[in-house]
This record gives C-alpha cells, structure tokens and sequence, in this order.
C-alpha cells in the first residue's frame, strides 16, 4: 500500500526544523516499509507573512503493508507531538496522510500553495474530497504544507544535504571551518552553488539560529552534493545526515502576470516600462512599472546590496521583465525584486555646454547666459544634447546569493533564464 505523508511548521524561530523531524521518520519508517523515493523538501510561497523561516514542509513515501499502516500514522503523531515546538505562537503543526495514487485535485491545490494565498478551510476541503487524513494542532495551518507538500508533482527538482548537530549545542556558535567551504566552493561549483557569498566573503551553508540544522549544502547533483559535503571540515558532532529532493532553485513560484492581476502574496513575472526615475528611502530603492493594465512599485531591498546599483541605471522609458515576490510596503503593493532583464534601453542625454565660439575655451553658466572663463565672451544659454553610453547591458541581473529566495533559480544553473524570458 502506498502511504504518502506530510508535515509542515513544527519549526520556530526558536528551534527545531521540519527538515529534522522528516529525517528521523524517514529512518524509523523504513522499519515497517519501503520508502519509494529521497524525502522531499517542498518550499511553498515564499511571501506568506504567518510562515516559520523557509515555508518549507517535508513528504515522505513509502510501500507499507496494510497491517502497519496504522502504526506509521502512530508513530508520525507521536513524534510531531515530542517535537514539535508548540510554544511559540507562529507555529501550529499540520499532519496528512494519503493511501494509494495523488489525485489531480491535490496536485492543483499544492501549486496554488505554492503561488497564492490559500487557507486552512480550502485545506480541509481538498483533504475531505480525496480522502486525504489530516491531524491539526493548534491552529493546525501546517495542513495546508502537509497536503501540498504530498500532491508537489516536483517535475524539476534540485537537491539539498543537511546535516544535523547535537541539540545540546543549539547555543553554540556553528563549528564549520570557513576556508574548507570556500576550498568545497572552488572544486564543486556550481554542480553545488550558493555555498558562499564571495562579494562579501562569508560562509551561506551555516544557518544562524537555534534549529539543528549544522550545515545545508544544495546542488544540482546528488553525488557532487554527498562529496562536497565530505570536504567540508566540521568540528562538532554530526548526528545525522539527509538528502533531500527539494523544489528549491526552480523558479517555479514564478508566474507571468498583467499588472492589474497582480494580487497580494502572488509572485509574478511582469513585463512592462519603467515610470518613474527611481527614489530611495531607508537604503531600500523603489521606482514604478507600467504596461497597458496599471502601474506597480517595484523596490530592491537593502539586504540585495550591489544588486542596488543596477536598479539605479534604470530610466523612465526602459522596457524591461521583472520577476519578484509581491507583499505590502507601507501600505502599497509592491514587487520584491528577485531579477530583471532589460529588453530596450531608452536613449540617455546629457545637456552639455559648448565651447567658446571665438576662443574654444570652457564656457561657465552665468544665469541665463554663458561667459567663457578664458576670453570672456557671452552667449545666450543655449545647452547641447549629447547621448551617453548606457551601463546596462542586456542580460539578466540577479540579487546575491545571500539575499536569494530559495525558490528562485541562479544563473549559472541550467535553466536559469528560462522563466524569465517565457515573456519576451
């Protein structure tokens, strides 16, 4: 009998993590079955404000006989219920369990939970019509991850090893050393990638909180990520280890949208024309787009850094594709810029002043007119248009690498300028 399980937020900010709790089960089921696949890490929207860290939720697989099947669904309860971190108030634990072959209906749902905004009660429902078994706590919102997690088609997948310290250390500083990641990063990428920031020289496979993740290394391919992982020097226990297949670096959240059917939550890819010069507010930098259907802010945040820059070239007029997720800022709606790519640059022009016509020498604006420094001479202030090089090339810019989703898909992978282009 074929048994699909999913789980979603048993994590905090505080502590613990899906990812772990996926990887105990996956263990402790093989006893009473055979798993049929890698467990799966399954992101969903990234721009739910109530999500725990990543919005991650775990499916597991397995060929069970009938007669254990009940025990699995025990033994998944009893460890959700040990687990789980019940006290913070972010986190309320969800548990699906479906028999047999995913429906279509189940499928859609788990899209729409990856791209929109979805609710407990349309959980409930899918789960009523498909016979799908579902366990709430508190408020029980990790259903919804739970059933989508299970119906993902993970048509595209990439992979990501974590590995797991000792609880006892959760207090504690990471013990990875940093040069043997940047050594790992040099002889692996990009078949594992996103492993170090190099603008900024830091280490990216080292989460920061109290969760028992030690390291996390992603990649394309399943035996480079097992080696990579051998070459990194850690100097803590490693309790366990898991690979995971994972929707992450797919750009599949990504859906090409007119403006005036951008929603709220939704990530989107909009092609349209810049319509305003850009303008900055707390080191974050907005400018507006337009097409035929309305006007939208767009901003790169501070945590995008150098990626700032770029968004500064931009002028009004500049046809371009922008790709982000969408939330509220100040009120407005307003795109998070992931990448963008521009498409036609209009002309830059400088107004420059002309030589002295009786000497050659530089001319200085005087109010309305002009007077040459050098012989004098005074001429109405007529200035001369010049067309400048534009700095920006057509190409896809990306933000760094610390400051990308982990659904968004970099450039150096296969695939990479796909989704955004699907609009040219």
């Amino acid at each position: 009998m074929l048994l699909h399980i999913g789980i979603d937020d048993t994590d905090s900010p505080n502590g613990m993590c899906t990812t772990y709790l996926g990887a105990l089960l996956y263990r402790e089921l093989s006893r009473l079955g055979e798993p049929l696949d890698l467990p799966r890490l399954i992101r969903l929207n990234p721009n739910i404000p109530y999500k725990t860290r990543g919005n991650g939720a775990v499916a597991l697989i397995f060929d069970i006989e009938e007669e254990y099947i009940e025990e699995a669904k025990s033994l998944v309860i009893a460890k959700v219920k040990e687990l789980a971190d019940f006290s913070h108030e972010n986190t309320n634990p969800g548990v699906a369990f479906l028999e047999g072959e995913v429906p279509q209906d189940l499928t859609e749902f788990s899209l729409r939970a990856l791209r929109e905004h979805v609710t407990i009660e349309e959980a409930e429902k899918v789960a009523k019509n498909i016979g799908a078994e579902i366990a709430k706590f508190k408020l029980g919102r990790g259903i919804i991850g739970a059933l989508a997690a299970i119906g993902y088609p993970l048509r595209r997948y990439t992979y990501e090893l974590l590995a797991y310290r000792d609880p006892r250390n959760r207090e504690k500083e990471r013990r990875v050393d940093k040069d043997s990641v940047f050594e790992m990063d040099k002889r692996f990428y990009p078949f594992t990638y996103d492993n170090v920031d190099p603008y900024k020289g830091t280490v990216l496979i080292t989460p920061h909180g109290k969760d028992p993740v030690l390291v996390g290394i992603r990649g394309i391919d399943k035996g480079k990520v097992l080696q990579a992982f051998e070459e990194v020097k850690i100097y803590e226990e490693v309790i366990m280890f898991q690979l995971y297949k994972t929707n992450q670096s797919t750009d599949d959240h990504l859906v090409p949208k007119k403006i005036k059917d951008v929603k709220l939550y939704d990530s989107v890819i909009i092609r349209g024309k810049v319509a305003s010069r850009y303008w900055e507010r707390g080191r974050h930098v907005f400018f507006e787009l337009e097409d035929e259907t309305g006007k939208i802010r767009v901003a790169a945040f501070e945590p995008t850094k150098k990626f700032r820059n770029y968004v500064r070239k931009l002028l009004p007029g500049d046809e371009i594709i922008v790709a982000g997720g969408v939330k509220e800022h100040e009120g407005v709606l307003t795109v998070n810029l992931e990448k963008f790519y521009p498409i036609r640059l209009v002309p830059r022009i400088e107004l420059k002043k002309p030589k002295c016509p009786k000497c050659g020498g530089t001319m200085k604006s005087k109010g309305d007119y002009l007077k040459c420094k050098r012989c004098g001479f005074k001429m109405p202030k007529i200035l001369i248009p010049v067309e400048k090089q534009r700095d920006l090339k057509r190409k896809i810019y990306e933000v760094p690498p610390d400051a990308r989703k982990h659904l968004s898909r970099p450039l150096v992978l296969p695939g990479g300028e796909d989704s955004i282009l699907t609009v040219l």
